[in-house]
């Protein structure tokens, strides 16, 4: 951790495809979910780097994934409790529901680790940031099909799937988007708290009051 270095052997991982819906077009690359099984060895190594970096801000309040005593139902509640006090004072509610195609996939990691260092400047954290970087731009991917392995690969961005330090560095990842848009003040408050944008890992909701309009975006297009 002191040089900012791992062995190769840490480093290597294997990509399983498993089929998300078994009765859709298997030749279809999207209908498979990629599962990286690591060497136990780094998920302790990943487990030790956890209290080093971890950060909490006070706009994780608006982030109910990847967090303890937190639940989707708890994040629904929040948001059906926003819309019917809104109805019942004779306002209508405008949300926009936002799904990040292959989040985990799309992470920038060099940016990833520029936040962290922003969050968590302590000579410590930076040591780990930099044992990070390091594993992330070295790291060497197979591909498993059956019993058949591909050439190895490097992988240019996206965290590291099952990994135990992806969901945190995720969270950290769009804790500025949640930021910015809950300091615009604009949108739904009570009790001068604003609920104006709700997130689930990275199923993202902003709540705008005064619309009728319901609908569902994802990030390459239309809804």
């Amino acid at each position: 951790m002191k040089i900012g270095y791992l062995p190769s052997q840490l480093m290597s991982a294997v990509i399983v495809p498993l089929v998300k819906c078994k009765t859709g077009d298997l030749s279809d690359v999207d209908n498979y979910r990629a599962i990286t099984l690591s060497n136990s060895i780094s998920k302790i190594i990943e487990s030790l780097l956890f209290d080093t970096i971890e950060t909490v801000d006070d706009i994780d309040d608006y982030q109910f994934g990847f967090q303890k005593n937190v639940s989707t139902a708890m994040c629904t509640d929040v948001f059906k409790s926003t819309v019917d006090y809104y109805h019942r004072n004779g306002s209508h509610v405008f949300c926009c529901f936002i799904d990040f195609k292959k989040a985990f996939d799309q992470v920038d990691y060099w940016l990833l680790f520029c936040k962290l260092i922003d969050s968590n400047n302590s000579q410590l954290c930076c040591a780990a940031i930099r044992l990070l970087a390091f594993w992330y731009s070295h790291q060497q991917v197979f591909v498993r099909w059956q019993n058949t392995y591909s050439d190895c690969f490097n992988l240019a961005r996206g965290v590291r799937q099952s990994g135990i330090l992806s969901p945190y560095l995720f969270k950290l990842y769009v804790r500025d988007l949640l930021k910015v848009v809950v300091k615009l003040c604009i949108g739904c408050n009570i009790a001068e708290w604003f609920i104006n944008i709700l997130a689930y890992a990275d199923d993202i909701g902003p709540l705008l009051e005064g619309f009728t309009m319901f609908t569902r975006y994802n990030r390459q297009g239309s809804g």
